[in-house]
């Protein structure tokens, strides 16, 4: 796993400019802490820093050219299947000098051009410049596990794969308040947006070529479709069909020359993940406990799979203050407001799960592929005509009256069944919209003086069937939430993250099946579940989804009030900076910080981004 970061001119660019490569490179150096270099050419350069994982002899450094000198890569990823790929080219008489998948990946390239893309089984980013042609292209794995995002300027255009590269060129830091109302709403920043109008990010499944007079061509290679035919399999065979390709993509991603291991929450996707891992070879497990936090605390759960599985398991138990501890350094690696708080957890277990091992298994992806979310047993009980929903809309008003915060039971019940009801009221796609929102739209109209957001169909597909709610999901929850939450949590660190579960053989098989399979009237997850049954203890199967929640209300209150003080609460801060209302502001902390919680987490990391970029 690396960074890669570079800068193509319209025309030959001045010293000054082109030098800023090492700025941005070094800016990667937590990505790729083994090697960094660059490549300077009159109108161009490129930089890369590396994680040595396959082949970490120094003949597999990047920038790397191919075997004719006509192209320069700089790749960040893995491709799982470079070794077969690599034997059809020796078959063609290709001759290779290192070991590497990038030199796989860049001689596969020289030889079949983009359409090396379809052949590849792996995540990946990369840029490769063709001398002869003066043509760049630059290419996104098919689910977006790995980040690129580009910068336009009027004599260049610069990328990376994080924003402090982009922007160590002089790009435009021109805010895109469109972005910020969205963000608001959201927690994260959706794909292609950032949070500035001059940079954009590569969607997944896309690619990009510059030409020699410099225009770019979007391009896809990929779109996941849900609506292929599924073979006419029934349940059962389904399932196995899915046990196997689960197997299969754990495997291909045990490649490693450095210590490999898996996250292991005690839940149904990181068991699986663990389980299939620990088949092939003995594989080490990783899970945190957390002091302070029993209801949150599935360190018990992890210990009782890693001993059935018979993993070598570490844990590690942190406290109120370490998560602390780790929020200073998710804030100091977050190039862009983020407010999902679980970073927090993630970034503490990436720092000691890197401790041990260099290349880590995840269970992403299976909540969106299978229907995991409480979302999603919400969005399937609303589509239909049950007795519940019609009550639920006539006692709406009732609801109204009720305080709808988080700081007792009854009340958090009343908030969710508000909410609730009113999803019940809209279309399904809009329904999905809401129920998707931290903040509402009303909400953050009135936080912002001039209030404008991302049109909803530029980030919510239409919606005819469960199918699409899960194609959503990958869309936009997966793709801006979750895997850029693992990305730049483990990438601070120097750990390698890989998720079996987003194989685009098993992704396309299971958005190929009806949804019934996936979700019903009995439960969520019901394909996965099947799948692996005879080998995952029943209790953890059948425990309910937990999600992590650090303490954000007690935080307010004590910790992070210095914090909200400097950045949300100061009234000369906020008129000066013109873009908050801090009227709505105080109304927000005079309304109850556990009913307003999300909004101003989000607030306060969008202040603290804002004032130390």
């Amino acid at each position: 796993m690396c960074g890669i970061t570079g800068i193509i001119g319209k025309h030959v660019l001045s010293e000054e400019i082109l030098n800023r490569i090492s700025l941005a490179t070094n800016s990667l150096k937590h990505r790729g802490p083994n090697n960094s270099e660059t490549t300077i050419g009159n109108s161009w350069a490129l930089g890369h820093t590396r994680l040595s994982v396959i082949d970490p002899s120094p003949d597999a450094n990047q920038p790397m050219q191919s075997s004719d000198g006509n192209l320069i890569i700089v790749f960040n990823g893995e491709i799982y299947n470079h070794l077969s790929i690599r034997s059809e080219l020796q078959a063609n008489g290709v001759a290779f000098k290192t070991n590497s998948d990038t030199e796989t990946l860049l001689e596969a390239f020289a030889f079949y051009g983009k359409d090396v893309l379809l052949k590849l089984n792996g995540f990946f980013t990369f840029c490769i410049y063709n001398k002869k042609q003066n043509e760049f292209f630059l290419a996104r794995d098919r689910y977006g596990i790995k980040p690129l995002l580009i910068g336009i300027h009027d004599d260049f255009i610069s990328f990376g794969s994080e924003m402090k590269a982009v922007m160590s060129f002089p790009v435009s830091k021109e805010l895109d308040f469109e972005t910020l109302g969205t963000y608001l709403q959201y927690s994260y920043i959706p794909a292609p947006r950032s949070i500035y109008k001059n940079v954009s990010k590569i969607l997944p499944g896309q690619m990009l070529t510059i030409t020699n007079t410099r225009t770019l061509i979007f391009e896809f290679y990929y779109k996941i479709k849900t609506r292929q035919s599924s073979a006419n399999l029934n349940f059962q065979n389904a399932a196995r069909t899915v046990k196997e390709l689960t197997f299969n993509s754990v495997q291909k991603r045990l490649i490693s020359d450095v210590p490999l291991g898996c996250f292991l929450s005690g839940g149904v996707d990181s068991s699986i993940i663990a389980w299939c891992a620990n088949q092939v070879k003995p594989t080490d497990t990783f899970s945190i406990g957390f002091k302070n936090h029993p209801f949150f605390d599935e360190s018990s759960y992890a210990k009782q799979v890693a001993k059935h599985i018979g993993t070598k398991h570490y844990e590690i138990e942190i406290s109120d203050d370490d998560l602390l501890d780790s929020l200073t350094s998710v804030e100091q690696n977050m190039d862009e407001p983020f407010a999902d708080s679980s970073a927090i957890a993630v970034n503490a277990l990436a720092k000691f799960t890197q401790e041990h091992v260099t290349v880590a298994l995840s269970g992403d992806g299976a909540d969106e592929l299978f229907s995991g979310y409480n979302k999603h047993e919400a969005l399937f009980k609303s589509m239909g005509t049950s007795f519940s929903n019609s009550l639920i809309k006539i006692t709406s008003p009732i609801h109204s009256l009720f305080n709808g915060s988080r700081e007792t039971a009854t009340a958090n019940f009343i908030r969710k069944a508000q909410k609730y009801q009113q999803g019940l009221r809209l279309n399904l796609t809009d329904r999905y919209g809401l129920w998707a929102k931290f903040t509402s739209i009303e909400q953050a109209e009135k936080l912002l003086q001039n209030f404008r957001e991302i049109p909803l169909n530029e980030l919510i597909h239409n919606i005819e069937d469960f199918n699409d709610i899960l194609l959503n999901d990958f869309n936009l929850v997966l793709q801006n939430d979750m895997l850029h939450k693992v990305d730049r949590m483990s990438m601070s660190h120097g750990l390698e993250v890989r998720t079996p579960f987003l194989d685009h053989h098993l992704v396309d098989f299971v958005f190929s099946l009806d949804s019934n399979f996936k979700i019903n009237n009995k439960g969520k997850k019901r394909l996965l579940k099947e799948a692996f049954k005879q080998e995952i203890p029943s209790n953890i199967l059948s425990r309910k989804k937990h999600g992590f929640e650090v303490p954000l209300v007690s935080w307010f209150q004590g910790p992070l009030q210095t914090k909200l003080q400097k950045y949300v609460l100061n009234k000369n801060l906020i008129q000066e900076q013109g873009i908050f209302s801090f009227d709505e502001i105080n109304n927000l902390f005079a309304s109850g910080l556990s009913t307003n919680r999300d909004t101003i987490w989000a607030l306060l990391q969008f202040q603290i981004w804002y004032f130390n970029r």
